[in-house]
């Protein structure tokens, strides 16, 4: 199951925002005062993160291959990659819930109306796998940086074209 988990972080594709809190220079509100959330530099990249890791999550979640091939374009390596992936978790009889990324940066490359280049840094912070004997913590994920090639379909969904290191 090791070699299984480490597959699905390997593959990097985990992207989503989690709110960071910064570390402030002083503590305005005195002590115990929470910390101003950090914000990523493109809000509209970051939520289009947002909405894809959610989808993908639920899609772990679920077992659901055609739920996860439809979140890449067709014949993308990186999502015949996935779906190898989410095949192995659920051959096992496992499901994977609860994943969640933490985006530790963010740089949009490129814009288009219907391209989007970014460069991520993430690491996956929480995910289970699941069996009807009980729930397994994952272990957490090291940060990793890519670039992420999106393309917007015709009916207005951002899918993974392509996933590459960031060098």
């Amino acid at each position: 199951m090791l070699l299984v988990l480490l597959a699905v972080v390997g593959t990097g594709l985990v992207v989503a925002v989690v709110r960071a809190g910064a570390a402030p220079r002083s503590s305005p509100g005195g002590p115990g005062a929470r910390p101003p959330a950090a914000m990523p530099t493109d809000l509209a990249a970051a939520q289009v993160l947002r909405s894809w890791d959610a989808q993908r999550s639920a899609a772990y979640a679920s077992g659901s291959v055609p739920m996860l091939r439809d979140l890449y374009v067709a014949g993308s390596g990186a999502g015949r990659s996935d779906v190898r992936v989410l095949r192995a978790w659920t051959r096992r009889g496992l499901r994977v819930e609860g994943m969640r990324t933490q985006v530790l940066g963010l740089q949009v490359l490129a814009r288009e109306r219907d391209r989007l280049v970014l460069r991520v840094t993430d690491r996956l912070v929480a995910a289970a796998a699941v069996v009807a004997a009980g729930t397994t913590p994952l272990p957490r994920d090291r940060a990793d940086t890519r670039v992420l090639t999106l393309r917007r379909g015709s009916d207005g969904a951002w899918r993974v074209a392509a996933v590459r290191p960031a060098g």
